[in-house]
């Protein structure tokens, strides 16, 4: 190593491969620990690195040698960072300097310690070269001062496994970081078959491989895999997941390359709940090199268990998620440095022929399981013909449980599992682990024996109060249960049990010549074997010869003596416990033969004496040992309730006398407080307030006199009655209602208490009564997407219970149809724009459709359609929505951009809507952020420009959290990112055809056609839905009943088309193969159309059909004409353009005539030369013959055509006029022929 000179506090030294160790002098004073942070002096972020520690000693890995970096340590304290040095250093500087210093140390001399390995010896590497001055070479990361951003050069050969943690503890929010620190650790590397291979797997409670190895190809394609992996969810088991790893990740199938280096990264933020150790060393053992990444709670003692050496390069531990995103870099970098010196020392990665891929003879045979115990199992196999490095056994509970595992060295082929549970089955898999991997291993299932219970139970020694009962031991028992209860029980006399742990034991305390029944149980833990039982009888007793004693309680005991033939005076009895604090003396006459002793000390034993004082002064002594008893307990426990919350506790008393007072305590199940109250020792009843809805646990103990304190005794109180309602739950009916329900008590409720306010408290409280027999009820008059506590109580002849609560929200979004189940909004009648209101809007014209029930609805440029954001949406927008509309644009149709749709503030400012550009031919989507801040996306591609030709085009607009997706006639045409969208006001309008220039509540709107304008409340409905209303959408998807004519139900498919020549619409015939041109577009001027000028008043009338125009333009104003009314079979009313024509009775659109020899005749828009008009009265006379020759072959076609509905083109212009735009599109079966064929207005051919 290369030591630099001491700078005050810090010193720096380089190790080999170039990471650099730093110490300092610690600080006085309490601090939390130390931050490290190394920055380049040339502001390169990619290579920053902050790190915390809690010794004054830190050591970075992966700095570039010949870069300047400016090192700064801070010591972190509860009140901020404080800064104890700074430097400013080459690494290159660093070993120059050090050369001088160290020039008398001899060759070969250590570099540094070597870390002992956790498993075991370390597995061979080469030793770094060393020149003649005794400075090692490292290989070190390439350095790119020009290049910005890293990247791993050149490309080796490795096989990188991720092992993601995706457990609760890390959360949606967090698991997203993860994902951009993984996506940033694989950008450096080159991704392909003979490059870095990259596979991950997610583990919580249970590994999952996301994707193998071999899975991607691309570096894009790994990208796009991390991006779209979901979190996962569940417990932290490690140990299980490197399992997986080995058995899974590394297996044949999955793709690892027996010539690369492999690697394996775990990123954890929490300790494991299983055991790593095992198939950490296996991983390691096989030349896997394991980096091990902490976050936040992280126990790094189990990390650098785990990770290989050396530690201060392969374990990383970061204070918080955030600061991943400043140890990718790094961490690229020493992944890099660890694989290309693997490669340059002839590391672990050997060649094919090394490390054989993995066939059938790797497979072990003939799984045996034998010799089970309730606690071991023997297992043996037949070894594989290609011996392994080693076996991993792996076993658990079939019925789920933690797993555990155990190495074999390879050239065995046995072992056995020790500390089961007795009675359990287990699965155990062995699986023999090569070089190149885990092959296919060996499943068996086995049951345990259950714990064998004891054996030859013998009465050793029985006394007419005692019995010493044996046994032999258990294999496998840590404990035994030894019950003892009377034969014939007297009254409520109950019986006793004690636990040994040596197979024998003496039972006290008994009754003379009373049978008792023993009974024995094997314990092991939780486990418990069958019971054995023996019968004793106890002998009756003997005729005293010495001192008896009876009647033994905890104060008081008879002590008993034989009778003397000599006359005694007096007997002189006197006690003295062992430890000699408490004596006592009393007498008895001459004549008796037993004496009461006390008052005693409970559970101590007494010696006793009686002393025999004969006539004449003479005496003798009998001596004998008693024990008393320990302080009974209360019994008889017992409670009754009262009215209110009261309850009377009873008991009978522990003991005729002593007793100083009673201690109750009851503490209620689950959360809650306990209480407590003291109660005179001569009492044995007291009252207690509780609750009626919560059960409690009641515990009574005695304190004595003499300061002894009995065994407590407690009961359960479960309240009989006034259960509450269970399983509450709350369903959105409506926007404006929710349906409550519930699960009733048992009990007999009268009825159900119901109250409800908004959740966040700031509205007033409403309760409802619900009767006793139902179970849920809906409240209506909600305010939509708003969410709602609820609480429910069930009300009895007794009282009330205690309310149970929910919360919920209502709906934002109503149904789109009353029988589906598509959310959203349906703005065409929002607007009145259906068949029964349009009349009554302003610059509105309707006309049917040819072949289907949905109805084109014309918006002039003085419609002006507005309407108020809450008569429209009673809620806000939600974040995801598509915008789907179904728009035709006209020839008048303005050239600057318009809002097809948009939400305005109150003062008209636009915040949210779709922009259609004429002029570029583009659509925009705009939105404000919840910063108000204006963001929006344009679309221009050549898809996109379509819908500027003149047809009907079905166009959706799919608004997500992040991103905007559009579709043009139900195909994908591109996505663009944009940030979240902030919810509009709920007080502005809603506007349609708005210009996007336009200013103030009566500005001008764009002219155009709209057949469908939804808002569904989805951002995947344009996936879902087929476009069968546009024109050639028959298929599997829309079959020909999806679209219904005006007239009726649809007819059966028809055979195929007429020719051209006789067809009705000469200009279209049935789908064939792609042509190369398209058909004809709609009629329209030659050239792009010139700005349009200033709306003027209606002028003279002009000229008749025929004759030359008497001016150049146009005549003199004329007086506004009267606003027209509703088209109907009657006609329109006659206006200055429309005399000299006869309104025939036929359904007709505003803006077309028929003329009286049933010419379709389009009228002139407002603002066009009166010459055009003549041209479009020239072109119906030319279509006359043609209809009303065709007009009964129409309707067999409309019922024997296969070929899909398409819409009612418009007259086609003069020849002769060509369009500069034009699209290719499908030629016809049956239709004109190319030569035939013209080109119209944009130049548009049908699909």
């Amino acid at each position: 190593s290369w030591g630099a000179p001491t700078s005050g506090r810090l010193r720096l030294t380089v190790l080999p491969e170039d990471r650099l160790q730093m110490k300092w002098r610690e600080s006085d004073g309490s601090g939390l620990g130390y931050l490290v942070q190394v920055k380049p002096m040339a502001g390169d972020s990619e290579q920053e690195v902050m790190l915390t520690t809690k010794s004054p000693k830190a050591t970075v890995g992966g700095l570039s040698p010949s870069k300047g970096y400016t090192l700064q340590i801070f010591q972190l304290t509860g009140s901020g960072n404080v800064l104890l040095a700074r430097r400013e250093f080459v690494i290159e500087d660093l070993k120059s300097n050090s050369v001088s210093r160290s020039s008398r140390r001899p060759l070969g001399a250590a570099l540094g310690p070597t870390p002992s390995h956790p498993c075991g010896p370390s597995p061979p590497t080469n030793p770094p070269e060393r020149d003649p001055g005794g400075l090692a070479h490292i290989p070190s990361l390439p350095s790119h001062p020009a290049v910005p951003q890293f990247r791993c050069m050149p490309p080796t050969p490795a096989d990188m496994i991720f092992l993601v943690d995706g457990s609760w503890s890390i959360g949606h929010s967090h698991f997203q970081q993860i994902k951009a620190f993984l996506a940033s650790v694989i950008e450096p590397f080159e991704i392909g078959p003979d490059k870095v291979q990259v596979g991950l797997t997610q583990y919580s409670g249970h590994p999952q491989t996301e994707w193998d190895l071999n899975a991607f190809g691309t570096k894009e394609e790994v990208l796009g895999a991390v991006q779209h992996l979901h979190y996962k969810g569940g417990n932290t088991f490690t140990g299980l997941a490197l399992t997986h790893v080995l058995q899974e990740n590394l297996k044949p199938t999955a793709g690892p390359r027996p010539e690369a280096a492999k690697v394996v990264i775990l990123v954890t933020d929490g300790k494991s709940q299983d055991d790593v150790h095992t198939a950490g060393c296996v991983l390691k053992d096989l030349n896997i090199d394991v980096f091990a990444v902490g976050v936040k709670n992280a126990d790094e003692a189990e990390l650098r268990l785990l990770a290989s050496q050396p530690l201060d390069i392969t374990v990383h531990n970061v204070q918080d998620f955030p600061q991943l995103s400043t140890l990718a870099g790094l961490l690229s970098r020493l992944i890099c440095q660890k694989v290309q010196g693997r490669r340059l020392h002839g590391g672990p990665a050997k060649p094919a022929s090394a490390a054989p891929a993995l066939d059938p003879l790797s497979t072990p045979t003939s799984l045996v399981l034998s010799q089970v115990t309730s606690s071991s199992v023997h297992l043996s196999w037949t070894p594989a013909p290609q011996p392994p490095l080693k076996y991993l056994v792996v076993w658990r509970p079939s019925r789920g449980g933690i797993p555990r595992e155990v190495v074999v060295e390879g050239p065995s082929s046995s072992t056995e599992l020790h500390n089961l549970t007795s009675s359990t089955e287990y699965l155990v898999s062995v699986f023999p682990v090569y070089e190149a991997g885990a092959a296919e291993g060996l499943r068996g299932l086995v049951t345990t024996a259950p714990l064998p219970p004891p054996q030859a139970l013998t009465l050793a020694t029985v006394t007419p109060r005692t019995v010493r009962l044996t046994w032999q031991p258990s294999s496998g028992a840590t404990q035994y249960l030894v019950r003892c209860a009377p034969a014939a029980p007297k009254g409520e006399e109950e019986g006793r049990e004690v636990r040994v742990r040596l197979p024998e034991v003496v039972l006290d305390g008994l009754e003379p010549a009373r049978d008792y029944d023993l009974w024995v149980q094997s314990l092991r833990g939780a486990e418990a074997s069958e019971a054995r039982g023996i019968r004793a009888r106890t002998p009756p007793p003997a005729p005293p010869r010495h001192l008896a004693f009876s009647d033994v309680s905890h104060d008081s005991a008879r002590v008993s003596w034989e009778g003397t033939p000599r006359p005694v005076r007096l007997f002189r009895v006197s006690y003295v416990s062992s430890e000699g604090g408490h004596s006592g003396q009393t007498e008895a006459p001459g004549n008796a033969t037993s004496a009461i002793l006390g008052p005693l000390s409970s559970s101590t034993t007494y010696t006793v004496r009686v002393t025999c004082l004969y006539p004449g002064g003479s005496s003798s002594t009998m001596t004998g040992r008693l024990t008393t008893r320990k302080v009974p307990s209360p019994s008889q426990l017992s409670v009754t309730e009262l009215p209110g919350d009261e309850v009377r506790l009873e008991w009978a008393a522990a003991a005729a006398s002593g007793v100083l007072v009673y201690q109750i305590k009851w503490t209620p199940l689950g959360d809650g407080k306990a209480h407590e109250i003291s109660i005179p020792g001569n009492l044995g009843t007291a009252v207690l307030p509780v609750g009626r809805h919560s059960e409690y646990e009641i515990t009574i103990l005695a304190y004595y006199r003499d300061g002894a304190r009995s065994d407590p005794v407690s009961l359960r109180y479960t309240p009989l009655s006034r259960s509450p309602p269970s399983n509450l739950a709350l369903a959105s009916k409506s926007p404006s209602s929710l349906q409550v329900s519930w699960t009733p008590p048992s009990g007999r409720v009268l009825h159900y208490r119901l109250t409800y306010a908004l959740a966040s408290g700031s509205g007033p409280e409403k309760s409802v009564t619900v009767p006793g027999p139902t179970s849920h009820v809906t409240l209506p008059d909600l305010m939509a997407a708003t969410k709602y506590r609820v609480l429910v109580s069930a009300v009895y002849g007794a009282g009330e219970s205690t309310a149970v609560s929910a919360t919920g929200r209502t709906a934002a979004c109503p149904a789109l149809h009353p029988d589906g189940s598509l959310a959203g909004f349906d703005l065409m009648a929002a607007f009145g724009l259906v068949q029964e209101e349009y009349a009554s809007i302003r610059g509105v014209a309707m006309e049917p459709s040819a072949f289907g029930p949905t109805r084109t609805f014309t918006l002039f440029k003085d419609a002006q359609l507005t309407r108020r954001t809450s008569d429209i949406h009673p809620a806000a927008l939600p974040p995801e929505h598509t915008v789907g509309f179904l728009v035709r644009l006209l020839p008048d149709t303005p050239r600057e951009a318009f809002a097809l749709w948009q939400m305005t503030a109150e003062d008209l400012r636009p915040v949210l809507g779709v922009l259609l550009d004429a002029s570029r031919k583009s659509l925009t989507y705009f939105s404000h952020d919840p910063r108000a801040a204006l963001q929006e996306v344009t679309f221009d591609l050549p898809e996109v420009r379509k819908i500027f030709f003149g047809s009907f085009h079905k166009v959706h607009v799919a608004v997500g959290r992040s991103k905007v997706q559009l579709y043009v006639d139900c195909r994908k045409v591109a996505e663009r990112s944009i940030g979240e969208t902030g919810s509009p006001p709920s007080t502005g309008f809603v506007t349609l055809g708005r210009l996007a220039k336009a200013r103030g509540p009566r500005s001008s709107s764009a002219t155009f056609q709209l057949q469908m304008l939804q808002i569904i409340c989805s951002d995947t409905w344009a996936e879902e839905d087929r476009c069968c209303e546009l024109p050639g959408a028959v298929g599997a998807e829309c079959p020909p009943s999806a679209i219904k004519s005006e007239g009726g139900q649809a007819g059966p498919g028809g055979k195929a088309g007429w020719s051209g020549q006789e067809s009705l619409f000469p200009l279209q015939g049935p789908p064939g193969i792609k042509g190369e041109k398209g058909d004809h577009g709609l009629p329209g001027l030659q050239g792009h159309p010139g700005h349009q000028g200033a709306p003027g008043k209606v002028g003279l009338q002009g000229p008749k059909v025929g004759e030359k125009p008497t001016g150049e333009g146009l005549g003199l104003p004329g007086p506004k004409g009267e606003r027209g009314e509703k088209v109907s079979a009657q006609g329109l009313r006659s206006g200055p353009f429309l005399q000299g024509m006869r309104v025939v009775p036929a359904p007709v659109a505003l803006g077309r005539a028929v003329t009286a020899q049933g010419h379709v005749a389009r009228l002139p828009s407002q603002g066009e030369p009166q010459s055009l008009a003549t041209i479009y009265q020239l072109v119906s006379q030319a279509c006359e013959s043609a209809i009303q020759t065709h007009m009964l072959k129409f309707d067999s076609f409309l019922h024997e055509s296969t070929r899909p509905p398409m819409p009612i083109l418009e007259a086609p212009r003069p020849p002769g006029v060509s369009s500069d735009i034009q699209l290719p599109g499908e030629g016809g079966h049956g239709g004109p022929r190319p030569e035939d064929r013209g080109t119209g207005f944009l130049g548009e051919g049908l699909e």
